[in-house]
């Protein structure tokens, strides 16, 4: 053990004095901050549509059209209204959108006898989503406007039945019920989510990049005359997780310090309770990192003595992190649907459990008697995966030129 924690401290300085760590540590944050706002002042600036032109045969169906554009964030600087349009107009107005002096128009051909038009929105893009999304919106609304106001319903009536319903959320927890933001919970369970994956499969990643080093640099028949295999591999996992562990607690100390900020204040961020962050997801978010960390790094540590080069380990690193991929693939699913069974047979099988049970927790809090069987059984594999690690890795680091076979490392497990 004394060998290992020699091994572990090296490993743990090495890395907390380098300059990628310190970057990292201070610049991801913040990067990832300035992506983040500037994805939401994009989105709420970039509207897609700024002068827009509507044609139709039907002039009152137009300028309602136009009045439900106008309503709401962001809207057109200029619309347009062409009607009752004619061929020679469309053909104008395809004219000004070639020239960009039309971002796009929109078509409304109303038939008789028919009481919703055919609709055409034409532009220089082929994938503006959001304009059509919302042009969409503005018929829909329109022709729900004029069939109301046809059947003699009074303007401020139509007002009323057609106005935004904003629905709040509330989660019922021990009987009680408490409020809660669904989207600000959302954003939370999705950050502390990307994190624990990002976190763990880096650093349980550079293990086995960190062991191909020291293959290939022969350091390991140095440390071999005094190190016994097994120390030196627990001292490599302990060392690089406690450097991640170091990283991360920088991460929320920064995360904290934000959102106690007349900064954060303004937005309408108070603590992390705004995300709906409780102190019982804190703690169990270092459980899982850590117990993820240790059975993923054991798996690559041992992955990594068996190869010669580190491109091997790039080819391969996706297949040794594909269990965690599934609880982000099934994201959505696990959070509308914490209890279902697949959920919790998920959360339960060791090499999803960091994820998936992370993302219960996040949800809903799961039974007590889930956490802490799912922790048992971390461990238990985390045992095996490091019992396994060991006997490939004490043969495997002193093995140049060529990647083992399986049946050469099943061989390796029986050897005493």
């Amino acid at each position: 053990m004394h060998s290992a924690l020699l091994i572990a401290k090296r490993e743990y300085l090495e890395r907390v004095r380098s300059k990628a760590f310190l970057l990292t540590t201070i610049l991801l944050p913040l990067v990832m901050g300035g992506i983040m706002a500037g994805s939401i002042f994009a989105a709420s600036k970039g509207g897609g549509l700024k002068h827009l032109a509507i044609a139709s045969n039907d002039a009152g169906l137009a300028a309602a059209v136009k009045a439900q554009v106008q309503k709401g964030d962001n809207p057109p600087e200029s619309v347009m209204v062409v009607a009752p349009a004619t061929e020679a107009d469309r053909q104008e107005l395809v004219k000004q959108v070639d020239a960009r002096t039309l971002d796009g128009y929109l078509w409304l051909d109303l038939k008789p006898g028919k009481s919703v038009p055919q609709a055409i929105y034409a532009s220089r893009t082929s994938a503006d989503v959001f304009s059509v999304s919302r042009l969409q919106d503005a018929v829909s609304q329109a022709l729900m406007r004029q069939q109301l106001a046809a059947r003699g319903m009074a303007a401020d009536q139509v007002d009323d039945l057609l106005r935004k319903v904003d629905v709040k959320t509330a989660q019922v927890k021990n009987g009680a019920i408490i409020t809660s933001d669904a989207s600000k919970s959302f954003i939370g369970a999705y950050v502390m989510i990307m994190m624990l994956y990002f976190v763990v499969v880096f650093y349980g990643m550079n293990v086995a990049r960190s062991v191909i080093e020291e293959k290939t640099s022969r350091i390991f028949e140095v440390l071999l005359a005094t190190a016994r295999p097994e120390s030196l591999l627990m001292g490599k996992l302990l060392g690089v997780g406690a450097a991640g562990l170091t990283q991360v607690g920088a991460w929320f100390l920064l995360l904290a310090v934000y959102s106690g900020s007349a900064i954060a204040a303004r937005a309408g961020v108070n603590g992390f309770a705004s995300f709906g962050i409780t102190p019982l997801q804190l703690g169990f978010f270092a459980i899982y990192f850590l117990l993820g960390f240790f059975f993923y790094s054991a798996v690559a540590a041992g992955f990594g003595a068996s190869v010669s080069s580190e491109q091997e380990v790039q080819q391969f690193s996706f297949f040794i992190v594909a269990p965690l991929l599934v609880g982000l693939i099934m994201m959505s699913y696990i959070l509308s649907n914490p209890n279902s069974a697949l959920s919790v047979g998920l959360s339960l099988f060791p090499p999803c459990t960091p994820i998936v049970m992370y993302l219960r927790l996040c949800s809903q809090t799961p039974p007590m008697w889930q956490l802490a069987l799912s922790v048992v059984l971390m461990v238990a594999a985390i045992w095996v995966a490091i019992w396994i690690a060991a006997r490939i890795y004490r043969v495997g680091i002193l093995m140049y030129g060529k990647r083992a076979t399986l049946p050469e490392m099943l061989r390796w497990l029986r050897y005493s």
